[in-house]
Parts: structure tokens; C-alpha cells; sequence
């Protein structure tokens, strides 16, 4: 463990990481200097520019905390510089880990500190960064194909669609959840991680319906995650 871990957090993995971060930190300055440019020339004062960069920037401290969180959890695994580029690049804690599990069972070792090597290390950042690619690449040559393609799945029934997608998602998680839960037994604490989390959405859904609070969606998965731990962990 401590081989792996040493790679994961070592100066050169840092440099590397560096790369990517520079080149989003310049696309960053560039977006920001081309919308102020573009919002002068279209007659915005600099005080309602000033008064949209305070607002969304308030408004996204919510959903950086949240990620932050989940970087914390990857940061365990995965070391703080893959941690801090994927969340960086893509946000999404869920689809990280998952790869990573994918990536580390695909050379026979299982997703924990106890267990994991180099080698599984490294394929663990190669399915994160290659699961990530197919969708620069699909997005660019087929996205004009992707609605027509949707409304025949959908069998031309537009309401259909969210079904769909929905059905599709939630097969891919379930199939990668339940099998983190065999073999089925008392000490198995995966399956009391998952049933601390599953009920954590499923209170917050039922409680949300009405009150429609926007914190829920960019905390249901951070708060899924600490209750289930904490399942795992008293149960």
C-alpha cells in the first residue's frame, strides 16, 4: 500500500497534474476576459458585471463544497493530485471512484487501501481519464445524430425519454452496487453502507418534493456518502 501511495503523492505526479491545471486555469482567464469584453461592447455597466460575478460566485460555493467533500474521499485512494485534477476537470466524485474500482478489479484487486498496488493504481487513472474521453469524442462527431437517436429508442414518445434515461442509469449503479454486496453476510459492511445511503436519497427525495430546495441535488450524494459511512461503520 505504502509503494502505491508514495506514487500517487509524489513530486512528479504533481508536475504532471500541473500541466492540465494550467491550461484550465488559461482557458479560465480567457473565458473571463472575452465575456467582459463581449459585455461592454454590448452596453453592460461594470456594475451589473460586478453584481453577476458576486452572485454566481456566491452561488457556487454550495456545489464546491460539495465537491471538495467528495475530493476528500478520492483523495484517500486515488492521492491528492489525481484527486485534486479529475474533480478539477469534471466534478463528478461518483463517476471517479467508480472508474477507479472498474480500473483496479479489472487487474484483480479490490478497490481498498489494504489491497492495492501500483499496477492497479495506475489502471485505476487510466479507466478515470479514458471514461472521460469517450465523451469529447462522441459529443464532437455524433451529437447531431444523438436527438434522432434518442426519439427512435423512445419510439416517438417524447415523454418516454427521461424514462429512458433514467432506467439506464440507474441499471449501470445498481449492477456496480449490488456487486460490492456479495457475498451476502452479517459482516459484509458494503451492504450497510449502501443501505444507509439509499435511504439518505430516498428521505431527502421525499422530503424535497415539496419544498423543491436546490441544496438537495448538490448535497444528497455528499450526505448519501457520510451516512452510509457511518452505517458501515456503528452497524
Amino acid at each position: 500500500m505504502q509503494d502505491y501511495l508514495k506514487i500517487a503523492n509524489s513530486g512528479w505526479m504533481w508536475f504532471a497534474v500541473a500541466v492540465p491545471m494550467a491550461v484550465l486555469a488559461w482557458q479560465v482567464f480567457l473565458l473571463l476576459r472575452r465575456s467582459l469584453r463581449d459585455g461592454r461592447r454590448m452596453g453592460v455597466k461594470n456594475e451589473q458585471i460586478k453584481s453577476a460575478v458576486i452572485a454566481s460566485a456566491s452561488a457556487s460555493i454550495g456545489p464546491s463544497v460539495s465537491i471538495l467533500t467528495g475530493m476528500v474521499s478520492l483523495m484517500v485512494m486515488m492521492g491528492a493530485p489525481i484527486a485534486w485534477m479529475r474533480l478539477s476537470y469534471i466534478g463528478a466524485v461518483m463517476f471517479e471512484m467508480t472508474s477507479a474500482d472498474v480500473g483496479a478489479e479489472a487487474v484483480g484487486v479490490a478497490f481498498e487501501q489494504s489491497s492495492m498496488t501500483a499496477e492497479a493504481f495506475a489502471n485505476g487513472v487510466w479507466a478515470m481519464i479514458l471514461g472521460s474521453v469517450g465523451w469529447i469524442i462522441v459529443s464532437g462527431l455524433f451529437t447531431h445524430k444523438i436527438d434522432g437517436l434518442r426519439t427512435r429508442l423512445a419510439g416517438g414518445n417524447q415523454k418516454a425519454l427521461p424514462i429512458i434515461t433514467a432506467a439506464a442509469t440507474l441499471g449501470c449503479y445498481c449492477s456496480l452496487t449490488f456487486n460490492k454486496m456479495y457475498p451476502v453476510a452479517i459482516d459484509n459492511k458494503n451492504i450497510y453502507a449502501t443501505i444507509g445511503g439509499a435511504l439518505t436519497i430516498l428521505l431527502l427525495t421525499m422530503w424535497n418534493k415539496k419544498r423543491r430546495a436546490k441544496w438537495v441535488s448538490n448535497w444528497s450524494a455528499t450526505l448519501a456518502m457520510i451516512v452510509g459511512l457511518i452505517f458501515a461503520c456503528i452497524v
